[in-house]
């Protein structure tokens, strides 16, 4: 590993100097007259009396290795210094120190390290940085540092606000299982390696607003305060698997390359996303949307929203978006997707690319329903709602079925109840029954009647009586109407 020489200069360290009993002390002017001689710094569990302060080095620079373990250090000033070689701190304990613009061309070791108000402000890291571990009790900032080569950051604890600001991370960034107890502060960052952000924890706002990623990694991060992910770039994988947002989650402009893994996570409240571009595959499957999932304007070439879980006061807004493919069953988006004509249609059109034929037949009539309740009444809204009646707008051949049922039993009901039909003179068939020209009309004789009718095959052994024939007219013509919107209704849903 790059940092092993680090480990093995702490090691020298702790030999070279006694570390028994309590810690020894040692005046800050003893530790900058080895350093002003260029000699190599070496302590372990020393207690630095007074300010340890390099800004008066010739050139601002310490040109030898430089190692102060296990250690106190109330008042150190490293400001604009040159650290020519490795640089150890492990396990230091600071009050207040100030690195700022200070440059590390060897390894920086900080792990575990302690740290009151910190400022790595500008500063720069040739090689490998470890903060794994370290504590920051009160506000540090990172802002406009370079990191050259990878930066570690693992568990790392930040008990106020840690500010990295337009910092930039040329190489491996790890940030894995980190506690913000403050703000976590990210804005116009360059992630030019991976980031890895995993099970990470912020209680405050985490602002990575316009910042670039190649490649991110914020599973299972839970994110107490508001998220601002607004104008971000992401190449490479980016996976925000089972993440946890308590709070409004703001992707709104945002551009992700390659792959977006979502699936999982819980939104807890606003999920912003409006004009994001998705240029490869959004995978956000059994995902928890308790407030609205709003992708206004964006662009989405694939979405995989299925066995993804919604609110119930929560709502799908797709107004003006642009989307290739959206892998959701229509029964599990149903009753969130906010009305608009085109996004109803563009999902329409959607399933229909997908072969999905009931999920089509599904948003297409609550299309045709919600359309139809904005309508004003007139002639168009009258048809829309006989099309509704009559077949559910063409997608529900049941419909058709069920009002012929109706209409067969209904002109049923008034030949008998009217004893409007009589059986021929001249039958064609013999008939069974014992009486076979009864007095009148029997409820079995009527259903046949009127089935054979509605089909069009009224039987001539059977003759209706007075205004009857006017029924037999209208029942035929509404059997004509009816058998023809059932066998289109079943041809356009059947046959696809």
């Amino acid at each position: 590993m790059p940092w092993r020489s680090l480990a093995m200069i702490a090691v020298l360290a702790m030999v070279v100097v006694s570390t028994s009993g309590a810690e020894q002390v040692i005046p800050a002017q003893e530790i900058y007259a080895k350093i002003e001689g260029k000699e190599p710094v070496y302590y372990d569990s020393i207690r630095v009396l007074g300010d340890l302060d390099l800004r008066p080095l010739p050139d601002a620079r310490v040109s030898n290795s430089f190692a102060i373990t296990n250690s106190t250090l109330i008042n150190a000033t490293f400001d604009g210094v040159t650290f020519s070689k490795d640089v150890v701190f492990w396990g230091t304990t600071f009050g207040n120190a100030s690195f700022e613009k200070a440059a590390f061309l060897g390894q920086a070791d900080f792990a575990n390290t302690s740290f009151g108000n910190a400022s790595f402000t500008a500063a720069s890291f040739a090689k490998p940085a470890v903060f794994d571990g370290a504590l920051f009790r009160d506000n540090v900032s990172f802002e406009d540092v370079v990191f050259s080569k990878d930066a570690f950051f693992s568990e790392a604890r930040f008990m106020a606000n840690a500010d990295f600001n337009y910092s930039n991370f040329a190489s491996y960034s790890y940030f894995a299982a980190a506690q913000f107890f403050g703000d976590a502060l990210f804005s116009d960052v360059d992630f030019s390696g991976a980031l890895d952000f995993s099970a990470a924890t912020v209680a405050g706002r985490a602002n990575f607003f316009q910042s670039r990623f190649n490649g991110a990694g914020f599973s299972n991060v839970i994110f107490s305060g508001p998220v601002q992910f607004g104008l971000a770039s992401f190449s490479g994988l980016s996976s925000f698997g089972e993440a946890v947002f308590a709070n409004e989650a703001v992707f709104n402009l945002a551009r992700f390359s390659q792959a977006a893994y979502f699936s999982g996570s819980e939104f807890q409240g606003l999920a912003l996303f409006g004009l994001t571009k998705f240029q490869d595959i959004a995978s956000m499957q059994s995902a928890l949307f308790e407030g609205d999932l709003n992708f206004k304007g964006g662009s989405i070439s694939t979405i995989l929203l299925d066995k993804t879980k919604f609110g119930k006061n929560s709502r799908i807004i797709l107004n003006d978006t642009d989307f290739a493919r959206f892998k959701a069953h229509w029964n599990e988006i149903h009753g969130h997707v906010v009305w608009d004509p085109g996004a109803y249609l563009a999902l329409v059109n959607n399933y229909h690319g997908l072969g999905w034929s009931a999920d089509e037949d599904d948003c297409y009539y609550q299309y045709r329903s919600l359309n139809q309740g904005e309508k004003q009444w007139g002639w168009s809204k009258a048809i829309d709602i006989l099309a509704w009646l009559s077949c559910g707008y063409g997608v529900r051949p049941g419909y058709a079925v069920a009002w012929s049922l109706l209409t067969i039993l209904a002109f049923a009901l008034v030949f008998w109840r009217g004893d409007g039909i009589r059986r021929s003179a001249k039958p064609l068939y013999e008939p069974a029954e014992v009486d076979s020209v009864p007095e009148c009309v029997t409820m079995r004789n009527a259903l046949f009647f009127s089935t054979m009718v509605f089909l069009s095959q009224g039987p001539i052994d059977f003759l209706p009586l007075g205004r009857n024939r006017y029924y037999v007219i209208l029942e035929g013509i509404l059997g004509w109407l009816l058998l023809a919107l059932f066998l289109v209704t079943l041809g356009r849903v059947m046959i696809r």
